[in-house]
């Protein structure tokens, strides 16, 4: 009885928390031994997110002018990515025992910048690379029409994640960092429609590409929600 009464002593004598009447909650930037975790977790869930993981998709589809290889490629980042990154928090967050875990604590500001330069980076490489060079005469109207309909879906996704991000407090500043590009990805898709069709676009190609760009997105979403929930149950919160 008494062992587990005494475990969360033991706990913090090992990883040396800041006094409890000082600073009651911690958070694993606070610990130089949580930090490189967390701060590793973080960079690898920015670089594999859903906005990201669909812009990469984008630009293999046309590198490959196929079909497989993006959703492979989407699926593999944003599904791998969020499961390396709660990985790497994780054990951040193992550091402090739970009752004192600041779990509310927003990220630096600096933070949401660089998420938004990695989404930003990703999205000029897309724009440059699926809306000017998509546009050769080598290019089957078949393949840019499933390309549209892929990069419609994407730019839907990056869209809902923005607002998504909006309505959340913890959020919030990530998601106003990043809606640029949000808005250069929406009008992009919108001015490549122009750019690749003169009314000879493929309407099946292009909803069987949206279908595929929305099966990878709903499989990688649902895979991050129960990744999100389980860490949640771990961490003791609804």
């Amino acid at each position: 009885m008494t062992t587990l009464e005494e475990a969360p002593t033991v706990m913090e004598e090992l990883v040396d928390l800041p006094d409890p009447e000082t600073q009651p909650l911690v958070h694993p930037l606070d610990l130089p031994a949580a930090r490189t975790d967390f701060r590793n977790g973080w960079l690898v869930g920015a670089a594999t997110g859903l906005p990201v993981a669909a812009l990469v998709a984008g630009i293999i589809a046309y590198l490959t002018r196929s079909v497989v290889p993006p959703i492979v490629a989407f699926l593999a980042l944003s599904v791998f990515g969020a499961m390396a990154s709660r990985f790497a928090i994780n054990r951040a967050w193992d550091h402090i025992p739970r009752k004192r875990q600041d779990r509310e604590r927003p990220l630096p500001r600096s933070w949401d910048l660089g998420a938004a330069a990695i989404l930003a980076l990703a999205l000029g490489v897309a724009l440059l690379l699926i809306v000017y060079r998509l546009d050769d005469a080598d290019v089957p109207v078949d393949v840019r029409s499933f390309t549209f309909g892929m990069s419609a879906v994407a730019a839907l996704l990056v869209v809902a994640d923005a607002v998504f991000g909006l309505l959340r407090p913890a959020r919030r500043g990530r998601a106003l960092a990043s809606l640029p590009g949000v808005v250069v990805v929406a009008v992009a898709v919108v001015l490549a429609y122009g750019a690749w069709f003169d009314g000879d676009a493929v309407g099946s190609l292009m909803f069987w590409g949206a279908v595929s760009m929305a099966a990878a997105g709903l499989l990688a979403g649902a895979a991050r929600l129960r990744e999100r929930r389980r860490v949640n149950a771990r961490a003791g919160q609804p």
